[in-house]
């Protein structure tokens, strides 16, 4: 009985910890879409509020807000980058180079050296 106890507890503590993460991650992107709102023109905000999309697996809307950085800023190296990761994780390899050499040669090599050591 102890084991199975300790399986629940950790199941319990597990699941109090992932609704803390999603509350905090909520709140900062009702943060975030209030700072967009004031600045609609901020692309690293667009780019933000993406990156927090993602930890949320809410990718289409993320890709939407990836979008709108590029946009407005198309030199945003990191926006690039992280767009290239959805792409990535879609099967989309070719688009996702489009993005990772757009992002090494804005100074931000990353995605595209991890796609050359993965094929």
């Amino acid at each position: 009985m102890a084991i199975i106890s300790r399986m629940d507890d950790k199941s319990f503590f597990r699941q109090v910890a992932d609704d803390a993460l999603d509350d905090e991650t909520s709140r900062q992107i009702a943060e975030q879409r209030r700072a967009i709102e004031q600045n609609p023109e901020w692309a690293e905000g667009y780019y933000h509020l993406a990156q927090l999309l993602r930890v949320q697996h809410k990718r289409d809307e993320a890709k939407r807000h990836l979008l709108t950085a590029l946009e407005k800023k198309p030199t945003l190296a990191d926006a690039h980058v992280a767009l290239g990761e959805i792409f990535v994780a879609e099967g989309d390899f070719d688009r996702a180079r489009v993005h990772a050499e757009f992002a090494a040669a804005c100074g931000n090599s990353r995605l595209l050296e991890q796609m050359k050591r993965n094929g």
